[in-house]
């Protein structure tokens, strides 16, 4: 066997081997890939809604539901979950996220205060399914599937 031979044998055992990783890294995304996504369709399961009860708004018609995500954040800004177009509440006005198993409600300092059932809330209070929240002139109802 002359040297020309034996260093295209040397290069075909490392292209095998570079192919062999790269399938194999390949192989393991592709797991990696389906079992968060299997992980993800476990959690997509409804943790409850938000149910606008009044608001006096065009934008936000009685009966129109938000869902609600393990933090949900309220107020008039694009950037929140529940965005309220009302000029009373806040960009960033209320917090309503699930610890424990319980939700809780947050006024993040906002101009006109956050109510629960018509009550000024001024640290996170505890929120229980069917309880009426108040931002602005929104009144909102929790409801947990």
């Amino acid at each position: 066997m002359n040297p020309g031979q034996v260093m295209l044998g040397l290069r075909l055992a490392l292209a095998a081997l570079l192919y062999g990783f790269l399938g194999l890294l390949v192989w393991m995304l592709w797991q990696d890939v389906r079992a968060a996504a299997q992980r993800a369709a476990g959690k997509g399961r409804r943790l409850g809604r938000l149910l606008v009860l009044e608001a006096g708004l065009p934008q936000l018609p009685t009966g129109m539901e938000f869902p609600l995500l393990p933090i949900t954040s309220l107020g008039r800004a694009p950037t929140n979950t529940v965005t309220l177009p009302d000029d009373t509440a806040s960009l960033e006005h209320a917090l309503l996220h699930l610890r424990d198993g319980q939700w809780w409600l947050e006024d993040l300092a906002s101009r006109n205060g956050t109510r629960l059932n018509d009550t000024v809330i001024s640290d996170a209070s505890p929120v229980m399914p069917g309880d009426v929240i108040g931002i602005g002139r929104v009144r909102l109802k929790l409801e947990v599937e």
